[in-house]
């Protein structure tokens, strides 16, 4: 539905925000005093102050659903961070969004964190299951030759011999633990044909995940043409970290190839205060950039924060440094935030004929979302069939009529079912 219709909708239905907690920010404006438009009215508390109002648009959905939705703003300042004095950092929370980022960040070459795309685009084309290994992949003389070249020019290398053979799995391995150019390489041209053709898809991926600032210009990160943000590196190292597969990998310290024998995680901040990944760069153009990753717990509840740095001039002991110092200050930032205390009245619906209201509650135990003081949430009600006043004066007291889902900028961080709570007895005795 485009913005019009749905605002066509809202006024048609009469929809209101009533006040609970917080903080709301409006974006679509309530004019004038309280207004009932024909017998269908639903006023609705999502968060709120008693000076506030919140967002509501309506829609009919297939089944006659009415989604409600609003608004609201952590209470509390948001978190402050210490920058570095050179380069650019952020840092974000898996499943939440941005927690941060340095000011005037700019697009700048991000060496071998390239290679975090590249294992995106072959895990989409070749999804692997934790403990499948893939296809298996024909090392050729093409590929030794190209090792040999970028070995002798100092580039970052596994060692392959024509005539190998490795896995898919083992060419991730070798990809993102000792950051083989080569491997990049290889893994681009059995994907799709060709390092262009590869690059190209890099490009597309990057755009379907909304990272605007980012362009790949190779598959390894050698070329200073691959250019992004911290921002957006730590926006794709949060979808990377989704994967299962990646997330055993990355937290090795080492690997045992055939002929490359013991390879060293080239990740200097793995395996230190819980830092499991995700992927270190180093070029003279780029200079040290570093994506890290640790799981936190927050009120029992863990969550993975990750910070991204880029453009240190003394290489990667200093973006580990800011790296860890990033972590700690954001888990110090994180807070849980109740989104309905037990038992709440989440919302209420006058019922036809004036008999008096009906309420949606929340379950009988809190919930809570781990997030950050100043961070926008979005809540919706939805009717698991119709919250029409007529539909729930026939609905029996204590049935699941709806659902409330919290949402952050990258995904849902609550949701719940909402329950009729105690109505008039002229509507909760009506036939069901």
């Amino acid at each position: 539905m485009n913005t019009s219709t749905a605002r066509g909708a809202h006024r048609e239905r009469g929809i209101r925000p009533v006040i609970r907690h917080g903080r709301s920010r409006s974006r679509l404006p309530w004019r004038g005093a309280l207004t009932v438009v024909g017998a269908l009215t639903l006023g609705v508390l999502l968060g709120g102050s008693p000076t506030s109002s919140a967002r509501g648009v309506a829609h009919g959905g297939p089944t006659g659903t009415t989604p409600v939705e609003a608004t609201i703003v952590v209470p509390g300042s948001s978190p402050a961070f210490e920058w570095p004095k050179v380069g650019q950092a952020a840092v974000a929370v898996r499943g939440i969004g941005i927690v941060g980022r340095s000011p005037h960040e700019r697009r700048v070459p991000i060496a071998s964190l390239t290679k975090m795309m590249t294992a995106l685009v072959v895990l989409h084309d070749h999804p692997l299951a934790p403990g499948e290994s893939g296809p298996e992949v024909q090392i050729t003389r093409a590929d030794a030759e190209v090792y040999e070249t970028e070995a002798v020019a100092g580039d970052s290398t596994v060692k392959v011999v024509a005539g190998e053979t490795l896995s898919e799995f083992q060419l991730l391995e070798a990809l993102l633990i000792p950051s083989g150019d080569n491997i990049a390489d290889k893994l681009a041209t059995w994907d799709a044909g060709s390092i262009g053709r590869f690059v190209v898809k890099m490009n597309a991926m990057a755009g379907s995940l909304g990272l605007t600032r980012t362009h790949y210009a190779d598959a390894s990160g050698v070329s200073p043409l691959s250019v992004s943000t911290a921002a957006d590196q730590a926006r794709l190292a949060a979808d990377l970290m989704g994967n299962t597969v990646v997330r055993g990998i990355v937290r090795k310290s080492h690997l045992a190839f055939p002929v490359a024998k013991k390879i060293w995680n080239a990740n200097p901040a793995t395996g230190t205060d819980g830092i499991i990944g995700v992927k270190s760069g180093w070029t003279f153009k780029a200079s040290g950039c570093l994506v890290t990753a640790a799981f936190r717990t927050v009120r029992q509840q863990g969550v993975l924060v990750i910070s991204a740095v880029l453009g240190q001039p003394d290489g990667l002991w200093e973006a580990t440094d800011v790296d860890e110092a990033l972590l700690d200050a954001t888990t110090a930032a994180l807070v849980a935030y109740e989104v309905a205390p037990a038992g709440a009245t989440v919302a209420t619906v006058p019922l036809p004929a004036g008999d008096g209201d009906a309420v949606l509650v929340a379950p009988n135990k809190a919930r809570f979302a781990i997030v950050w003081r100043g961070l926008e949430l979005t809540e919706w009600i939805v009717g698991g069939a119709d919250l029409s006043p007529s539909a729930l004066a026939r609905d029996h007291t204590g049935s699941v009529v709806g659902a409330l889902t919290v949402v952050a900028p990258w995904g849902v961080v609550a949701q719940f079912p909402l329950r009729l709570g105690v109505v008039p007895a002229t509507a909760s005795t009506a036939s069901g």
